[in-house]
């Protein structure tokens, strides 16, 4: 910017004797540089307000029929944490009914659980798995009222993926979980959700 007004100063002393003339010029071009900077510094600051998307956070959805088993993840410092709920849609994808929400009071207290699915950050496979708590099962025997095992979803279109929302085509995961080795409860029912699936963020 002091640059261009030092070149312009150096041209009108040149070009132009009248001092009335002089001042128009230099502040009709000082008027058209100051706009044109601050038009790009307002476009750079509107493009750093807009966060990109995250590959993994967001809405995951599994269709069987008319259920639908769907998981909401989001973005934390060292990973991801999430929720899971199956439910009911008609016809048109609305809505009917809920089956079951992790995202529930725990026991009788009136706090929620913070979160159901626990991960570390992202692999460069695009890979994520840790704990999976399954708290929509009834299970007496565990004083918690859930079962616990592992999960793993990977993406496996990680090029439709566009940070800015723009993706070329839907984005998919594997999703899959399973119990934990070791001594397992003979009376310990199943998971609720599916354990072997491809989910499609929505």
């Amino acid at each position: 910017m002091i640059q261009i007004l030092k070149l312009l100063n150096v041209f009108l002393e040149h070009n132009f004797k009248n001092k009335r003339m002089k001042k128009i010029i230099t502040i009709f071009f000082l008027s058209i540089a100051t706009s044109s900077f601050m038009n790009k510094e307002l476009k750079q600051n509107f493009v750093n307000q807009i966060p990109p998307q995250d590959i993994l956070a967001g809405t995951w959805k599994y269709q069987n029929g008319n259920e639908v088993f769907v998981i909401i993840l989001w973005r934390v410092t060292d990973g991801y944490r999430g929720h899971y709920k199956k439910i009911v849609v008609d016809a048109n994808g609305n809505q009917t009914r809920e089956i079951f929400n992790s995202d529930k009071s725990i026991g009788t207290s009136s706090k929620n659980w913070p979160y159901v699915i626990y991960s570390s950050d992202m692999s460069q496979n695009y890979v994520i798995g840790g704990t999976f708590k399954d708290n929509t099962v009834i299970h007496p025997s565990n004083s918690g009222g859930f079962i616990e095992g592992g999960f793993k979803m990977q993406i496996l279109n990680p090029n439709c993926y566009d940070s800015f929302g723009n993706n070329s085509c839907a984005l998919q995961a594997q999703w899959t979980v399973k119990k934990d080795q070791g001594l397992i409860d003979p009376n310990e029912p199943d998971f609720s959700v599916p354990n072997n699936v491809v989910l499609t963020k929505q």
